[in-house]
């Protein structure tokens, strides 16, 4: 049976996991507080391995630069500053040796939510 130290073991690869790539959202005037302003994009990433199947959802929305370009320079954004959100976590095992299985509870997940949501905060 897997435990909440051993779900918590799994965080770096969890954490290289979501920032590997996520799809970005355009923020209009700086960092907004309300959705009103920002398009974030939703991404979702999945760790199956030993067992294990955890999902996350996350959304993310960043300033970006934006040329519109003219007759001799092509249109080109640059990214300059992100920022994500954890939306939802589902964290199970399963041993087929033992047929056990654990599913771990929201409460199970504060840890892991956190690391994310830290790790979010700036990309």
């Amino acid at each position: 049976m897997k435990t909440v130290s051993d779900l918590n073991n799994l965080i770096p690869k969890l954490t290289d996991l979501v920032l590997d790539n996520p799809e970005i959202g355009e923020c209009y005037y700086g960092r907004c507080e309300d959705d009103y302003d920002e398009t974030w994009e939703d991404n979702y990433v999945c760790y199956e391995e030993d067992g294990w199947c955890i999902e996350i959802w996350f959304k993310c929305c960043g300033e970006w630069n934006n040329d519109p370009g003219d007759y001799w320079t092509p249109p080109s954004s640059e990214l300059r500053r992100a920022w994500g959100e954890i939306t939802e976590i589902t964290a199970s095992h399963s041993n087929e040796k033992t047929d056990e299985e654990t599913e771990f509870s929201e409460d199970d997940l504060k840890g892991l939510r956190s690391a994310l949501d830290k790790a979010l905060e700036k990309l």
